[in-house]
């Protein structure tokens, strides 16, 4: 009798190969991922590209675990794609091809690829702090490629732009159901790129979203930023912090209709204002402030300060982190600590 070996195997579900990638906590190794074993949990088995659908525990005298992966992919695609159809019916089905194909990329790229550029980390920032928020689509080829692929949605074809073609760092933005809405674009391949940052917009059905926001429910310090890699700067010394991120300190609209409509997110949370020292950034901040004041959470309100001429949280990061996270730790004890007082005070 013909024994099926496949079926002696225990078999993991999962949605998509990206799913196990992070779930498993995988490293690109070239051929292979190095990642933890499911059965074990040591950072010992491994996946080989070539077949996805295996995993086996390196520790052959301790573990030695072999074990079947089984994806819906397709599943995923398709519920995926028919969520981008109802949503945005003007789309074409070409745009709405190229919408699903980029959401599928840099969730892949996220966690599927190794990033000379991020893995040592980036402007001071770790890489379990920058991979999460941050795609590197690597080199020239893999740009253009992008670029012929979305050329759809972006109204023009940039993968013969050689200034565009150098722009490898992409940060996408989603919008409140995790649909892509813009991308942001930097270069590791040229630092010396200007301007530094290059917006696309990705859906051009809508007036899409301009602003990054992730804001756990646990967290008790909301940082205002003018930038992703600002906010992610005070990611490193409070990991548990939220965060809005604009893209420019000309971007206050959507931020502040924002506030006006989610007045309870803010409530019982610090809220630290930390745009660009200069004058700029002095404008969003007044009128982020006049609209946190005008939704009654003025006393949650306190704003970051600057010193030693840096004008940028990032910037401040990388020059002296031992200054930035004592700031940053003052600027939030102390409104904690005046309001401690406040609610101790007797009634008059």
């Amino acid at each position: 009798m013909k024994i099926d070996k496949q079926s002696l195997y225990k078999r993991l579900v999962y949605q998509n190969i990206e799913d196990v990638l992070d779930e498993l906590n995988a490293e690109d190794k070239g051929r292979y991922y190095i990642c933890n074993c499911p059965e074990c949990n040591e950072h010992e088995a491994f996946i080989y590209k070539n077949n996805t659908n295996f995993i086996q525990c390196n520790r052959e005298n301790h573990c030695g675990e072999r074990m079947l992966l089984q994806f819906h992919e397709k599943k995923s695609l398709h519920s995926e794609r028919e969520k981008i159809q109802q949503t945005f019916p003007s789309l074409s089905d070409d745009q709405k091809e190229a919408l699903t194909w980029s959401m599928r990329l840099f969730s892949f790229a996220k966690t599927g690829l190794k990033s000379e550029a991020l893995d040592n980390g980036y402007r001071g920032l770790s890489k379990g702090n920058i991979r999460k928020h941050i795609v590197d689509l690597q080199n020239r080829e893999v740009i253009q490629y992008f670029f012929r692929k979305t050329s759809s949605l972006l109204g023009k074809d940039y993968s013969k732009n050689n200034w565009m073609c150098k722009r490898n760092l992409i940060f996408p933005l989603y919008d409140k159901n995790n649909i892509l809405d813009r991308v942001l674009l930097r270069s590791s391949i040229d630092p010396t790129l200007e301007p530094k940052e290059i917006q696309l917009i990705m859906n051009p059905s809508k007036d899409t979203k301009d602003f990054f926001m992730e804001i756990p429910e646990e967290t008790k310090t909301v940082v205002f930023s003018e930038s992703l890699l600002d906010a992610l700067s005070f990611r490193e010394v409070d990991a548990h912090c939220g965060f809005i991120a604009l893209t420019g300190a000309s971007k206050t609209r959507q931020v502040q209709a924002y506030i006006c409509e989610n007045n309870d997110v803010f409530t019982n949370k610090h809220i630290l204002v930390a745009m660009d020292d200069d004058k700029a950034g002095w404008k969003a901040t007044k009128k982020l402030v006049n609209t946190l004041r005008t939704e009654g959470l003025g006393e949650n309100v306190s704003l970051f300060r600057y010193s030693d001429g840096y004008k940028d949280a990032n910037e401040f990061l990388q020059g002296n982190r031992a200054r930035f996270t004592k700031r940053y730790l003052q600027d939030t004890n102390q409104l904690q600590q005046t309001k401690r007082i406040q609610n101790e005070m007797p009634f008059s």
